[in-house]
């Protein structure tokens, strides 16, 4: 899990795959058959390459603070960062991890 402001977070991947197939009128499409038998699965390239940059920017920027140096204990977050947290809790990809 991943900690972010005293929260822990897991990335919902299904979720995501849902929120980028491409979508024909007002339906989702299905998962279409080809010759030999297999499912495939269209996915709006776009989408999928939005929610991708915006998991980089959460994996790759976030450093947990160290609360014993207070206010000099860490930078604050970039608005890059912001903006990537607050897509992926809107488009339910990041999910807080009740279990606890």
């Amino acid at each position: 899990m991943l900690e972010i402001l005293g929260k822990k977070y897991y990335i919902d991947i299904n979720e995501i795959i849902e929120k980028c197939r491409v979508i024909e009128g007002s339906k989702k499409t299905k998962p279409k058959i080809n010759e030999k038998g297999d499912t495939t699965l269209e996915l709006n390239i776009f989408k999928f390459e939005c929610f991708k940059a915006c998991i980089e920017r959460l994996l790759n920027e976030y450093e947990e603070l160290d609360e014993t140096m207070g206010v000099f204990g860490g930078k604050t977050t970039s608005v890059s960062f912001k903006i990537a947290y607050n897509t992926l809790l809107k488009y339910n990809i990041l999910i807080e991890d009740d279990s606890e």
